[in-house]
């Protein structure tokens, strides 16, 4: 059931990486490879991003 009028946004693949994404949406993800793929390329960029070091700027970076 690959129905491009019905493909996830961005917001619900975000809400999907969250544990929140609708029954009936999940449905679709489950059914669509398009989707699918682009979730789980999605998932695997935040956790590249969550594993990352913590950045702050130096000390007085604002005031120069």
């Amino acid at each position: 059931m690959n129905h491009p009028e019905m493909h996830l946004t961005t917001d619900e693949i975000e809400l999907w990486a969250q544990g929140l994404l609708g029954a009936a949406r999940a449905l679709h993800l489950a059914d669509c490879s398009l989707c699918r793929e682009t979730a789980e390329r999605e998932r695997k960029a935040i956790l590249a991003l969550v594993q990352l070091p913590p950045f702050a700027p130096a000390a007085g970076f604002a005031d120069r």
